[in-house]
């Protein structure tokens, strides 16, 4: 993967750095918040050779890529520059409240999952350890568990930092504000527990340590003082007056008024959590197993299930929410890819289903989503069935996870703790998923199998200042090409190609120099120098891509009989257009002579044109 091309095509496609306000990533996508969704050019970015797909969820234009997508981010950092001036610049009439709370909640949640998946790991290596014999009184136990507790315990000022980058306001003012939350001495009033007030006014008494509203809604308050601050105060002094009232006037208001509401709507979630937890235990991991390779699909499961995962865990010490549900799920698109690669008898589909089950299998699943599971129709029903009968399993048998990390075989570990049957659940779970969407997907799953793969090339010998036919057919004459441009020589001499497959192959061995934007063309040059134009279907640019699948890219070396790329034949037929295909030499002139040795039924590798230097 060319990290860097990417990043460059990724923000020319999405409207240049002018339109980007704001870009983050999670484990597989970068998430683009714009000025103008509707600059990027969904169909051209979802073109590109190491993009899955592209979802625009609320206000996020979401770049999928997968498990390379921190390098892409990188690149792309190079080339926007710091954002933190634009954030808060979106035109919010445009935006609908609920895509605005999906925006905010995920653009919060997304860069801190690396902090709480670290923490949770270490969580699962301690827990091993102790099962090792490691005493769980021991120093070395001590020192690991606060290191991986530290995570969460000081949550409010990572959320704080986070938050004001969100909210456009300066994110370490917020992450002291944070701070002011946890201090020692307002730590000490919680626990004495006597009646505080501040000039008379009473002063709620919350422990803020590892909540998550509390820090949010502080920081939203904070964003609209800051501005207040910076517009108000006078030139002379706003340097020293600004950060002053910032954070004298948001620290007084959120331990006197937000805080205690935001620790009470978290009190009134974790007592909902907990009152399904006691009485329908089985309910919310059966429903999240089904639902959330959708959520995930979409691009919406970082929008719903951080908080209430978070909360659950420092209320209670475990949590329902997330982790036996998606580990259901996670476990059942694993399965179901597995069953597709093992009943599947196409190579090409074989090979990405095994290697994007195997990433599924450690809870990193958009590779087999996009990949494999939404081009097989009951392969969906496969994963929601395997998901719901794991999670149903997981409910039944009150499966608890006592750390966060990406829920997965390696991520087993966090589903040890105080019951010792517990893991034996969490196997369980993963059996059920695995073993049940397994068997529907190999048994019902690839009905829709696409067209068969194409024929693999062996590598043979070119001959110089040759072109092979890159297409199975018959070839006519270049004049009797229904096109007055092409018949008529203006692109240079060559011929025509009726189509029996759909595939188009390379010609020579040489490297790609143009890709139609609308995908239905090709340039390519080969080692020789000859500059070849191969133009599938007779006014086909008329399609804006639909029906085309590019299978290279600008700048690609390749080698004769390399598949390039794939049309329907149907598609381009009820457009109203020939399926036609020109291979035309663009540099003719540069030639004494093109000549054309064959004409009539014709297949891949056959020697069609020769060009006399």
């Amino acid at each position: 993967m060319d990290t860097k091309k990417l990043a460059e095509d990724c923000v020319r496609l999405v409207g240049g750095k002018e339109n980007v306000i704001s870009v983050i990533h999670c484990a597989t996508r970068l998430r683009f918040q714009l000025k103008d969704m509707g600059k990027a050019q969904i169909k051209e970015i979802e073109a590109l050779k190491d993009v899955m797909a592209v979802k625009e969820v609320g206000a996020q234009t979401q770049i999928i890529i997968g498990p390379n997508v921190n390098k892409v981010y990188d690149e792309v950092i190079k080339l926007v520059g710091d954002l933190s001036e634009n954030a808060g610049a979106e035109n919010e009439e445009k935006q609908k409240l609920s895509a605005k709370i999906l925006d905010m909640v995920s653009g919060i949640f997304a860069p801190i999952i690396p902090l709480i998946t670290g923490a949770g790991m270490i969580k699962a290596v301690l827990t091993i350890l102790v099962v090792l014999g490691l005493p769980d009184t021991s120093q070395e136990y001590y020192i690991l568990n606060f290191i991986a507790d530290s995570a969460f315990y000081f949550f409010p000022v990572v959320l704080g930092f986070s938050s004001a980058r969100k909210f456009g306001c300066n994110p370490y003012l917020a992450a002291m504000i944070g701070g002011v939350l946890l201090h020692p001495n307002w730590s000490a009033l919680v626990t004495a527990g006597d009646p505080v007030s501040f000039f008379g006014i009473p002063v709620k008494l919350f422990s803020y340590s590892s909540s998550v509203l509390p820090i949010i809604l502080t920081v939203w308050f904070m964003s609209y003082v800051e501005r207040f601050a910076d517009k108000y105060s006078p030139s002379i002094v706003k340097a020293i007056l600004k950060p002053l009232v910032t954070l004298a006037v948001t620290s007084l208001v959120a331990l006197i008024i937000i805080a205690p509401l935001g620790a009470y709507i978290g009190g009134i979630l974790a007592k909902g959590i907990a009152f399904l937890d006691t009485n329908a235990p089985a309910l919310v991991p059966t429903i999240v197993g089904g639902v959330q390779p959708f959520l995930v699909f979409f691009g919406m499961h970082l929008a719903i299930f951080p908080p209430l995962q978070t909360i659950q865990l420092a209320d209670m010490g475990y949590e329902i929410v997330t982790g036996p549900g998606f580990l259901a799920a996670n476990l059942a698109i694993a399965g179901a890819t597995m069953g597709i690669a093992v009943r599947s008898k196409n190579r090409s589909v074989k090979e990405l289903a095994f290697s994007s089950g195997f990433t599924a299998l450690c809870g990193i699943t958009e590779p087999a989503i996009y990949g494999t599971i939404v081009k097989f129709k009951r392969a969906i029903l496969a994963v929601i069935i395997g998901g719901v009968s794991g999670g149903l399993f997981a409910g039944i048998f009150h499966l608890k996870r006592y750390a966060i990390a990406t829920p997965g075989i390696p991520a087993l570990p966090t589903f040890i703790g105080e019951d010792p049957n517990n893991i034996l659940f969490a196997v369980g779970t993963v059996i059920i998923a695995f073993v049940v969407s397994f068997a529907v997907a190999y048994l019902f799953g690839i009905k829709d199998e696409p067209a068969a793969e194409a024929p693999v090339m062996e590598k043979i010998e070119t001959e110089n200042n040759t072109i092979y036919s890159p297409i199975n057919g018959n070839v006519i004459e270049r004049k009797d090409i229904p096109d007055p441009t092409f018949a008529g020589g203006v692109l240079g001499e060559g011929v025509g190609i009726e189509p029996s497959e759909p595939r188009v192959y390379a010609p020579f061995n040489g490297t790609v120099v143009m890709v139609a934007d609308t995908r239905h063309a090709l340039g390519l040059q080969s080692d020789d120098g000859i500059q070849l134009l191969i133009h599938v279907g007779i006014d086909t640019v008329d399609m804006n891509g639909d029906g085309f699948d590019v299978k290279c890219s600008v700048g690609d070396t390749i080698q004769c009989g390399q598949t390039l790329l794939e049309f329907d034949p149907e598609k381009i037929k009820k457009a109203g257009h020939p399926s036609v295909t020109a291979v035309l030499v663009g540099n003719s002139e540069d030639y004494k002579k093109v000549t054309i040795t064959k004409t009539g039924e014709t297949k891949v590798l056959d020697k069609i044109m020769v060009t006399e230097p």
